[in-house]
């Protein structure tokens, strides 16, 4: 079975923009589900995701390529098709995989300030806690995180120090994390 490769880039491109790329074929008894990933970022990278898009399927029995949702392919009429995908299985990552992964992409995901606080939580105990947004701020570039426990609060500022990444105190409960590198790094 041969794939027109140009007529998926061009699906690809006209369904998510040019910053994509085909990614990998996983076939089965009746599709073959083309996945894209972005062309800068990796796997990992939230600034690389999409939600809403599927990858592009191609019926064999059709000879048909369409553009699939998300929720088609995870659990709509392609998900009974789908027994050689990977699954995403989701693990408990220590402080230095996750000091690891940030460094490596030059950029923290909304997801490592989460495993962050749960490795903190772990030591601590449960506490209110969450990411605010604020319309002064691009949440691409920063993220707000709010706690009750303000020892979270120095926690997430000495992260960012050992990170070299910029922060903000805001008030006692509040802390503006810089999420990139680019721009003035702290020291």
């Amino acid at each position: 079975m041969e794939i027109d490769r140009d007529l998926v880039r061009k699906m690809i491109d006209d369904s998510i923009g040019g910053d994509y790329v085909i990614d990998e074929f996983i076939n089965s008894s009746k599709y073959i589900f083309i996945t894209y990933k972005h062309k800068e970022f990796d796997d990992d990278d939230e600034r690389g995701k999409l939600i809403g898009p599927g990858p592009i399927v191609y019926n064999k029995e059709s000879k048909e390529y369409t553009t699939s949702g998300s929720g088609e392919f995870v659990c709509g009429k392609y998900s009974g098709y789908l027994d050689g995908f990977k699954e995403y299985i989701e693990k408990e990552l220590s402080f230095e995989e996750i000091k690891s992964n940030i460094l490596r992409r030059k950029y923290v995901n909304h997801d490592d300030i989460w495993y962050l606080e749960l490795i903190y939580k772990k030591g601590k105990g449960d506490f209110k806690s969450y990411l605010t947004k604020n319309r002064n701020y691009n949440l691409m570039l920063h993220s707000i995180y709010c706690s009750e426990d303000l020892d979270s609060i120095a926690y997430f500022e000495n992260i960012w120090i050992e990170l070299k990444l910029k922060y903000e105190i805001i008030s006692p409960n509040e802390i503006l994390l810089w999420k990139s590198y680019s721009g003035d790094l702290l020291g």
